[in-house]
């Protein structure tokens, strides 16, 4: 199978895969390093739990999109960037670094910064598009603020409730990657494919036993970083399927609804409570991809 967008090259930068054995072909190096960086969060993952560091299991979930992001583009962008895609780098390293410095000085000023993030992401990313169409980055801006405080600081604190959210933004990565694939980005569905598949990777060992924290480094790096994917697709490539991006949105909705299902189910099990509050944000990443599977119809890029 083929994946291209017309007009677009080939998924991903693959020249250093290719180097590194990674694959014979696009699909093979992509595939190489979906599992390559969930491997990697899983090992490292696994000895962080076994070593009692579950505060620096903070930094997993940004490490693997920058892995995701050097994967995909093969390169450092050179500082300052120019572009929405090297703007997206330095989103997430600075959020990183800031949601952690944050997180241990004032977990307060950590919600707060986490809060605020989406909105400089937003602007940043959409600076192009103030002169034209200043709405569409102030929409952005209010999505990216609701989606920060549905997945980050709406729920409890607990180490499964932290395993949650990590889900829960995997799913978000997942869902969006046949959708920015559409938009014309086939890096963002690689960049997106490799995230998801090292954030499944860093929250498998967890599924049981919860030993993780989503804290400020994983909120305004990993999340808000992937908001800031979304902007570029959305403000800049300006070609994505927005009534499938509305269904996506409904993954952070639905889980809400996990505990009282559960409540009913009978469910009191760590495990089969994750499974289903994943689930319930996977639902609507599924009926995402099928709308915009409906709407493209014979054009999909596969």
């Amino acid at each position: 199978m083929i994946v291209r967008v017309s007009g677009a090259p080939w998924i991903g930068n693959t020249e250093n895969q290719y180097m590194l054995g990674f694959g014979n072909s696009p699909q093979e190096a992509l595939v190489a390093s979906l599992f390559s960086v969930a491997l990697v969060g899983f090992l490292v993952s696994g000895l962080m739990r076994w070593r009692g560091l579950i505060r620096l299991s903070d930094l997993l979930m940004p490490a693997a999109l920058l892995a995701a992001y050097w994967l995909t583009y093969n390169k450092v962008p050179p500082f300052p960037p120019v572009g929405a895609v090297n703007k997206v780098f330095y989103v997430i390293v600075v959020g990183t670094a800031i949601g952690l410095a944050a997180e241990i000085t004032s977990p307060h000023t950590a919600r707060l910064l986490a809060l605020l993030q989406p909105v400089a992401a937003a602007f940043y990313i959409g600076l192009p598009r103030l002169g034209t169409a200043p709405w569409e980055v102030a929409l952005a801006s209010v999505a990216g603020m609701a989606i920060m405080w549905m997945v980050f600081l709406h729920g409890e604190t607990a180490a499964v409730d932290d395993i949650k959210r990590g889900g829960v933004v995997a799913v978000l990565a997942l869902g969006f990657a046949p959708l920015a694939l559409l938009g014309a980005s086939s890096s963002s569905f690689q960049l997106c494919l490799i995230f998801a598949g090292g954030c499944f990777g860093i929250l498998a060992i967890h599924a049981v036993k919860p030993g993780f924290r989503f804290g400020g480094a994983s909120s305004t790096g990993a999340l808000g970083g992937l908001i800031a994917i979304v902007d570029t697709v959305v403000l800049i490539t300006r070609k994505a399927d927005l009534i499938a991006l509305a269904v996506l949105a409904l993954c952070f909705v639905l889980p809400a609804l996990s505990e009282r299902i559960c409540l009913k189910l009978g469910l009191s099990r760590p495990f089969p409570r994750l499974f289903v509050h994943v689930a319930l944000a996977a639902l609507p990443a599924a009926t995402a991809f099928a709308v915009a599977f409906v709407d493209y119809g014979s054009s999909f890029p596969v």
